[in-house]
């Protein structure tokens, strides 16, 4: 544990949790068109609240895909997910010629929840080990990712930032956003509240689950369902943000030194939000200036990468 005093360990934890909640709850508050006259000021506060939500979500959603999976080394888009996702996203966008958001959203949970399931199935063909995802995820990817880079270009007068899109951004982020954002938090933040006590209990297998009265099938369904609608919906306003919530979920168990989903997923969720908040800081205040508007998807890929072939390369040595 973090701390020696599991009371101590909860208390900070809740302090956490709570200040990020507060800060967000603030920034809805102050996001009204009424109250900041300064257009660049509201921009500013929008792309923050996104960057710490939009955070908190693909953090979240990785834990929970690696606890459901007993895969540490899968994420949205390790799985598939947020390619399926912005490929459906742009193929609705080149077929209806127009960007409605509600519609966009719907179309993205389609492809990413259609991609996952495809993942899964084919890595539970070839049997279902932790390299058969990493496998099935990067062929099922690499396939939607292809057609999306096609289709970017085919949609440019459309969506001007749909290459922005394939590497993740949250320079266009507004306030139309809100809604979207805000709704997706809070199924996030509902779910946690009955998924982590059976995670855990499905972490020690579907008999342990079964006798603490969690069926399996439910849980697992509904785990994987939830953190794939979510994703796909990130993937929607801000594109493909990689190996966060890959990374997330590992540097949370190493803090708190358990594997207790109680406490791995929301510090998951934190670190995530942490991190792209600083990776769009970087940018937005450091690296405009110089080389313009590059998108935060790439910073944060460029420090998740080294992590997750680190993370292989112990896993495939401790199967030797």
């Amino acid at each position: 544990m973090l701390f020696k005093n599991a009371g101590l360990h909860r208390v900070f934890l809740f302090t956490l949790i709570t200040i990020v909640l507060v800060l967000t709850a603030l920034l809805f508050l102050n996001l009204g068109p009424t109250m900041a006259k300064d257009l660049l000021y509201k921009y500013r506060l929008y792309r923050i609240e996104a960057a710490i939500i939009i955070g908190f979500i693909l953090g979240y959603s990785g834990a929970c895909l690696q606890s459901v999976l007993r895969n540490p080394l899968v994420d949205h888009y390790i799985l598939g997910i947020g390619s399926g996702a912005l490929f459906a996203t742009y193929l609705y966008t080149l077929i209806a010629q127009k960007t409605v958001l509600s519609e966009i959203m719907f179309v993205a949970v389609i492809g990413g929840l259609t991609t996952l399931f495809m993942t899964i199935s084919i890595a539970e063909a070839i049997g279902g080990s932790d390299i058969a995802y990493v496998l099935s995820g990067i062929g099922i990817s690499s396939f939607f990712s292809g057609l999306s880079i096609i289709l970017a270009y085919m949609i440019l007068t459309i969506n001007p930032y749909a290459l922005h899109m394939l590497v993740g951004s949250l320079a266009y982020i507004s306030y139309k956003w809100r809604i979207f954002i805000e709704a997706i938090l809070i199924i996030t933040i509902i779910s946690y509240s009955f998924l982590a006590k059976p995670l855990n209990a499905l972490l020690l297998g579907d008999e342990f689950a079964m006798q603490l009265g969690y069926h399996p099938r439910i849980y697992r369904f509904t785990t994987i369902l939830i953190s794939g609608v979510v994703s796909s919906i990130i993937v929607a306003c801000c594109g493909l943000i990689g190996f966060l919530g890959l990374v997330s979920p590992h540097i949370s168990r190493l803090l708190t030194r358990t594997s207790d989903n109680r406490y791995v997923i929301p510090f998951s969720g934190l670190i995530s939000a942490y991190i792209l908040l600083i990776s769009d800081n970087f940018v937005r205040l450091v690296l405009v200036g110089s080389v313009g508007e590059i998108p935060v998807g790439a910073i944060v890929s460029s420090f998740g990468a080294p992590f997750y072939l680190l993370i292989l390369v112990r896993r495939l040595k401790k199967g030797v």
